[in-house]
C-alpha cells in the first residue's frame, strides 16, 4: 500500500526536477538575445542519439548563402520531429543567433488562420493584431513585407497536415494557396542567413522549381544500425549486439517502434530484447502504419484495462492534453458507460503511476515546459480506430459538456475561441449535432445574426472548418447530419459561400446546388430564389456569364413563387446585371428599371447594396453620370449607417469612376483610397479586385502607366489565386493601353489579343 510520505517524497522530487528545468530555460533566454514563438513544438528527447551527419546538414543549411528552405522528408515515426527538436536544442553550441524563431507544429493544430495570425503577430513585433486583418491573403501580405526585414528561423512540423495526402499529380501539393505562396515567398527572398525548416511525410511539389537552388531537401531514412544499438542501450535494453541487430533489421531501423519497444520490454521483460515482438516490417509508408499497428496491438495485449482505456479516451483528443483534463473527463464517471470505472476508482498515486508508465513507455510524451501531455500521430490513429463506436461517442460526449464548463460566452479573437471550436469537434463527434450546432456554434461562434466570425473577425477559413464538423467525414458533397431543414440549408449555403469567399468557387457550386434542392423540397422558395442569386454572383465572378444567366432567372421565378419583393427586386437586378454583361443593354435596362421602381415602392429607397452597385456600373456605362451620383451616394449612406463593410468600398469605387470622368483626378483619388484601404480589411477578394482595377483606369488617365501596370498586374495575381476569370479581360485592356502609353507596342497587343479571347471565351461584350 502507498503511504502519504511516499506521495510526498515524489512531490519534492517533482519539484526539484522542475526548478532544473526552470534553470535550464533561464540558460537558453541568456544563450540567446531573442523571443522564440513555439507553438505545439516536440519536447525535448532526452536519450536522443546519433544523427549526426544530418544535424550537419541542417547547420549548414541554415549557414549557406543559398538555401532558405530546407525540408526534411520521411516515413511517419522515422524522427525527423525528434531531430528537429535535436537540433534546435543546440543553436547555442552551433553559434546560431537568428533575430527571431518561430515554430508552429500541424499535428496538434492544422489552422491555417491560427497559424497566419501567430506568425503575423511574431514578426511585426506586435505593432499588428492579426484580427484587424479579415482574410488570409491579407495575412499573407503583411507576413511576406515583415519577414524579409529580419533573419528568421521558422519551424514548419507535420506540414503534411496541410498538404494533398491523395496519390497523383496534386500528391503533396499545399492545399491552401496561402501556403504556398508563403512557401514562394520565403523560397525567393534575399539570403541574410536565416531557415525555413520542414518535415513532412509528402514531398514539397509546390518547391519543384526552387529545388536544388534556394530549397534543399534530404530524404530521412531509418535509424542506422549502430544509432539505433546504442538508443536501445541508452533506453536499458539488454542482449548481445546480434540480437538487437536482428530486431532493429526486423523493423526496419524504425525509430518510433524501436522506441516504444525499449519501453515494452523494460516493463515486462527486464529488458530482454528477445522478447521483442515477432513482426516484421516492410518498405511503404501505408504498409508500414499497418506494422506499427501490428505492434501496437501486440503492446495492448500485455496492457492493463485501465492503460488501454486511458489511451483511448487521450486518442479522441485533437490538442494537447493537461492534468486538468484528467480531472474533468478521464477519472470523471461518464454517462451511459462504465467504460472508465476503473480510471475512476484508481487512487491518485496508482492514476500518476499509469502515466508515468505510458510516458516511460514512450506512447504518450510529457513537456515539462508547458505540462502538458501529447503523443505520436501514429500511436493515436492505432488507439482511436482500436476503440468501441459507442463509448467513444459517449467519451467525445463527456469532452463535449467539460469543454462547455470553461468556454468563454463572448470570446473576442480566434485564439479565445479555440475551447469552442474543439466543444463543436467534439459535440459532432459525439453525434450532438443539433445541441452543438445550436448551443455553441450559432449561439457563441457566431452570436446569431451578429455572424462574429465571419463579419467581424473575417475567419473563413476557420468558419469553412468549422461547418464540415456537421457533415459527414466533413463531405460537403453530402447532407448536413443537424435534424431541422433550415439549419441544414444554412450549413450548405455558408460552405458555398466560405468556398467562394477564400477564393475555390469551383468547390463552392456543389453546396450552392444542394442547398438548392433542400429548400425546394422544403418548399421554402425565398430561400431558394436567395441561393440561386449567391450562385449567379458565383457564375459571372467566374465568367460563366450565360450560367448566370440561367440561375438569375431561376432565382426570380422562384421569388415570385414565394410572393418575396425583396427578392424578386434582387433578383431582377442580377438578371440585369447579367444580361448587361452578354451586351444586350436594352433588355437589362428594363430590368433594372423595374427592380428600381420595386425598391422605390417597398423601401422608400432606390436599388440599394450590392444591387445598387450594378445598377450603378450598368448606369455609368450608358455614361447617365449625374443620376449614377445621386444612386450612389444614396447607397455609401445607406450602407454606412448600417455599417455593411462589404458595400462601403465598392460605392466608393463607383464615386471614383464617376469623378474620374468628370476629369476629377483628385477626388477620384480620394475615394480609391478608401475603397483600397476598407477592401484590405475586410475578407472579399472581388473588392479589391474591383478597386484596383478602377485605379489602373485612374492611373492610365493620369498618364501614371508604371502605377497602372502595378494594380494590374495586382488584379490577375487575385484572378489567379482565385478563379474569378471574369476581371482578367479588364486588367488585361488596361495594361494593353498602359505599355501602348509607353510605346511598349509588342507588349500593348499582346494584352490586347489576349483581352480579346477571354472576352470572346465568355461571351463578354
Amino acid at each position: 500500500s502507498r503511504t502519504e510520505h511516499e506521495e510526498a517524497g515524489r512531490d519534492v522530487l517533482k519539484a526539484g526536477r522542475d526548478i532544473i528545468i526552470q534553470q535550464a530555460a533561464e540558460k537558453v533566454k541568456l544563450d540567446f538575445p531573442f523571443d522564440a514563438s513555439l507553438h505545439n513544438q516536440t519536447p525535448p528527447e532526452v536519450n536522443f542519439v546519433g544523427r549526426e551527419e544530418e544535424l550537419d546538414t541542417i547547420t549548414k543549411w541554415y549557414k549557406s548563402e543559398d538555401v532558405r528552405i530546407g525540408g526534411l522528408i520521411g516515413w511517419g515515426g522515422v524522427g525527423k520531429s525528434a531531430l528537429v527538436r535535436k537540433w534546435y536544442d543546440e543553436l547555442g553550441a552551433n553559434n546560431i543567433q537568428p533575430d527571431g524563431i518561430f515554430w508552429w507544429g500541424f499535428y496538434r493544430r492544422a489552422s491555417l488562420e491560427q497559424f497566419l495570425n501567430a506568425l503575423l503577430r511574431y514578426v511585426s513585433g506586435g505593432q499588428i493584431e492579426p484580427e484587424t486583418i479579415k482574410g488570409t491573403w491579407g495575412k499573407v501580405d503583411r507576413i511576406k513585407e515583415y519577414i524579409r526585414q529580419g533573419t528568421y528561423l521558422i519551424i514548419l512540423d507535420g506540414l503534411e497536415q496541410m498538404q494533398k495526402g491523395k496519390s497523383g499529380d496534386e500528391f503533396g501539393r499545399m492545399i491552401h494557396r496561402e501556403c504556398m505562396e508563403m512557401l514562394h515567398c520565403l523560397a525567393d527572398a534575399p539570403k541574410t542567413d536565416g531557415l525555413c525548416l520542414i518535415t513532412t511525410r509528402y514531398p514539397l511539389i509546390d518547391l519543384d522549381e526552387w529545388h536544388e537552388r534556394s530549397y534543399k531537401n534530404l530524404p530521412l531514412i531509418d535509424l542506422s544500425i549502430p544509432d539505433a544499438l546504442l538508443m536501445l542501450k541508452k533506453r536499458g535494453v539488454e542482449g548481445s549486439d546480434d540480437d538487437m541487430t536482428e530486431v532493429i533489421n526486423r523493423y526496419r531501423g524504425h525509430a518510433l517502434s524501436l522506441t516504444s519497444v525499449a519501453g515494452y520490454l523494460n516493463r515486462y521483460y527486464g529488458g530482454d530484447i528477445k522478447q521483442a515482438p515477432d513482426v516484421k516490417f516492410v518498405l511503404g509508408d501505408e504498409e508500414r502504419f499497418k506494422d506499427v499497428n501490428k505492434l501496437l496491438r501486440r503492446y495492448a495485449e500485455k496492457m492493463s484495462e485501465a492503460e488501454r482505456r486511458f489511451l483511448n479516451i487521450f486518442s479522441i483528443f485533437r490538442q494537447e492534453v493537461t492534468e486538468r483534463d484528467f480531472a474533468g473527463v478521464f477519472r470523471k464517471g461518464i454517462e451511459g458507460t462504465k467504460f472508465n470505472d476503473e480510471l475512476v476508482r484508481m487512487s491518485k498515486l496508482d492514476f500518476k503511476d499509469l502515466i508515468k508508465s505510458l510516458v516511460d513507455w514512450r506512447l504518450i510524451s510529457y513537456d515539462e515546459m508547458k505540462k502538458t501531455y501529447a503523443t505520436h500521430p501514429l500511436i493515436k490513429t492505432y488507439f482511436e480506430s482500436d476503440f468501441d463506436q459507442k463509448d467513444k461517442k459517449l467519451c467525445h460526449k463527456r469532452i463535449y459538456e467539460y469543454i462547455g464548463e470553461y468556454a468563454p460566452e463572448r470570446a473576442e479573437t480566434l485564439e479565445e475561441m479555440q475551447p469552442l471550436f474543439e466543444q463543436v469537434y467534439h459535440g459532432c463527434a459525439a453525434g450532438l449535432h443539433d445541441e452543438a450546432w445550436w448551443d455553441v456554434y450559432w449561439e457563441k461562434v457566431h452570436r446569431r445574426d451578429e455572424f462574429f466570425i465571419t463579419k467581424k473577425l473575417g475567419a473563413w477559413e476557420t468558419e469553412l472548418s468549422l461547418v464540415r464538423n456537421f457533415f459527414p467525414e466533413g463531405d460537403l458533397s453530402q447532407m448536413p447530419l443537424v435534424s431541422e431543414k433550415n439549419a441544414q440549408s444554412w450549413l450548405l449555403n455558408e460552405a458555398g459561400l466560405a468556398l467562394q469567399i477564400i477564393g475555390r468557387p469551383k468547390e463552392a457550386e456543389g453546396p450552392f446546388l444542394t442547398c438548392i434542392k433542400v429548400a425546394i423540397e422544403d418548399k421554402n422558395w425565398k430561400n431558394a430564389s436567395g441561393v440561386h442569386q449567391n450562385l449567379a454572383d458565383l457564375q459571372f465572378r467566374t465568367g460563366e456569364l450565360e450560367s448566370g444567366i440561367e440561375s438569375a432567372k431561376k432565382a426570380l421565378d422562384l421569388a415570385e413563387k414565394a410572393k418575396s419583393d425583396e427578392d424578386i427586386c434582387n433578383s431582377k437586378s442580377y438578371l440585369g446585371w447579367t444580361i448587361y454583361l452578354l451586351g444586350k443593354t436594352k433588355k437589362a435596362e428594363k430590368q433594372f428599371h423595374q427592380a428600381d421602381e420595386l425598391s422605390t415602392k417597398t423601401s422608400g429607397y432606390q436599388l440599394y447594396s450590392i444591387w445598387g452597385v450594378f445598377y450603378a456600373d450598368f448606369l455609368i456605362s450608358i455614361n447617365r453620370i449625374n443620376e449614377t451620383f445621386e444612386l450612389t451616394k444614396q447607397n455609401l449612406d445607406i450602407s454606412k449607417r448600417y455599417n455593411d463593410l462589404n458595400n462601403v468600398p465598392r460605392c466608393h469605387r463607383c464615386l471614383s469612376a464617376i469623378e474620374r470622368m468628370k476629369g476629377n483626378c483628385k477626388e477620384a483619388r480620394k475615394h480609391l483610397d478608401n475603397a483600397i484601404e476598407i477592401a484590405r480589411k475586410v475578407v472579399m477578394p472581388e473588392l479589391e479586385i474591383e478597386a484596383l482595377l478602377e485605379s489602373g483606369r485612374l492611373r492610365l488617365d493620369m498618364g501614371r502607366y508604371e502605377d497602372a501596370i502595378s494594380d494590374s498586374d495586382n488584379v490577375l495575381k487575385i484572378c489567379a489565386r482565385t478563379g474569378f476569370k471574369f476581371y482578367e479581360p479588364g486588367a488585361e485592356i488596361v495594361l494593353a493601353k498602359a505599355y501602348m502609353g509607353q510605346k511598349d507596342f509588342e507588349k500593348a497587343e499582346g494584352y490586347a489579343n489576349s483581352a480579346y479571347e477571354k472576352a470572346f471565351g465568355m461571351k463578354y461584350r
